[in-house]
């Protein structure tokens, strides 16, 4: 009976595979790929390479930079002042520290409930997991287990995360 029962264990393999899907956009063809990877076969995915969202985000953003030095001569005044500064200083310090920990639920591949602000003051609640972050832009890429769907937000559009069990 010993060898009957040691014939039944299944044990995980690891493949390292590339994968080309054909669609309109990167977008289309990342949400192709989470489908066919979200099933109950596949315990587990890392995705390496190949996320191209978030470029048009990327070039308004860049293009807002470039007209910031019209502006910033005019608010120099505001910031310069020490009430002002002392403010900033730990919100830049959280701001570090949540970059981080999305980060770490990315290399983890952890499940987050993520709690989002949209416009008109809708609150989204959704569990997913994080795909990318974009410091240049301040976006997150997350992928929404239970509608298997790629959402790109605002770093200041997220009110809260939690991690799920």
């Amino acid at each position: 009976m010993s060898q009957k029962a040691s014939n039944n264990i299944t044990t995980g393999h690891l493949f390292n595979v590339e994968i080309l899907i054909e669609d309109a956009s990167n977008g289309l063809a990342l949400e192709k790929l989470l489908q066919v990877l979200n099933t109950d076969r596949i315990k587990d995915y890392n995705i390496k390479s190949g996320i191209e969202l978030g470029k048009l985000i990327d070039l308004n953003v860049n293009n807002r930079r470039a007209e910031l030095p019209k502006t910033s001569g005019q608010k120099a005044p505001q910031a310069a002042s020490p009430s002002a500064s002392a403010g900033t200083t730990p919100d830049i310090a959280s701001a570090e520290k949540v970059i981080e920990q999305l980060e770490s639920f990315k290399t983890n591949n952890t499940l987050i409930r993520l709690t989002v602000i949209k416009a008109k003051g809708i609150k989204l609640s959704l569990p997913c997991r994080i795909l990318n972050y974009d410091n240049s832009g301040q976006t997150v890429t997350v992928y929404h287990v239970d509608e298997k769907k790629v959402y790109l937000f605002k770093l200041n559009e997220i009110e809260d995360f939690s991690v799920t069990s």
